[in-house]
């Protein structure tokens, strides 16, 4: 059998865990310690996300996204049938499982404590909402889980566009310019520059009479000296 790549699990990074029937493992929307560990149909939400904390070579502690809980054994119970839960971290060995791959691109996920027993579903349910078990290993797609990264929600079609405000900038730019005042200021400056002309022409000739005057006094006074 051809042996399928697996999903590289990346620390702190959110995985979906599905089985056979295509549901994702989902942990009760729930803060408290004890809340459900159950089947649902995938929703993206972050209840159905798990992020893998590692303890080891292939050993990890599963944590829920949405509740921040740890995937653990009820009452560190070890017998075929012993339910699954979400418990504050506490470090200890009924949170930690062993990721096994298969050729198929799928794992087993085995509780450490409890002699390598698998995540299964109760009563073999494919159905959303059965709850989580460990079991001994049958070797049933029962037992076997695909680990996905997990898809970001997409923005709804009916959001704004970034590009809306940006074409808005400029047409309230434009209405602000007074165009009307700018055209009447011009035509006053036009109407004093003829006014001032004549004056600086009226000025130019009494200086040019006085220049004659100021050369006949000089001529004058050299005749006395001799």
């Amino acid at each position: 059998m051809k042996k399928v790549a697996q999903t590289l699990i990346v620390a702190d990074s959110y995985y979906t865990i599905a089985n056979a029937s295509g549901k994702v493992m989902e942990g009760m929307d729930s803060k408290e310690n004890g809340a459900a560990v159950k089947l649902g149909n995938d929703a993206h939400k972050p209840t159905q996300e798990w992020s893998f904390l590692r303890v080891g070579e292939g050993v990890y502690r599963i944590r829920n996204r949405g509740t921040g809980k740890m995937l653990d054994l009820m009452m560190g119970g070890t017998a075929d049938g012993t339910w699954l839960h979400q418990w504050e971290d506490a470090n200890c060995s009924s949170q930690m499982w062993i990721v096994e791959p298969t050729n198929d691109g799928r794992v087993k996920l085995r509780a450490q404590m409890a002699s390598g027993k698998c995540i299964d579903v109760v009563g073999m349910s494919s159905e959303a909402g059965a709850r989580l078990q460990i079991w001994q290993d049958v070797n049933g797609e029962n037992q076997l889980w695909k680990i996905s990264p997990a898809v970001e929600k997409k923005a709804h079609a009916y959001a704004p566009k970034a590009g809306v405000k940006a074409e808005k900038a400029p047409v309230k730019a434009e209405t602000k310019k007074p165009a009307v005042k700018e055209e009447a200021k011009a035509p006053a400056v036009k109407e004093l520059t003829p006014e001032k002309t004549p004056a600086a022409a009226a000025k130019a000739p009494a200086a040019k009479a006085e220049a004659p005057k100021a050369a006949a006094g000089r001529h004058i006074g050299k005749k006395r000296r001799r």
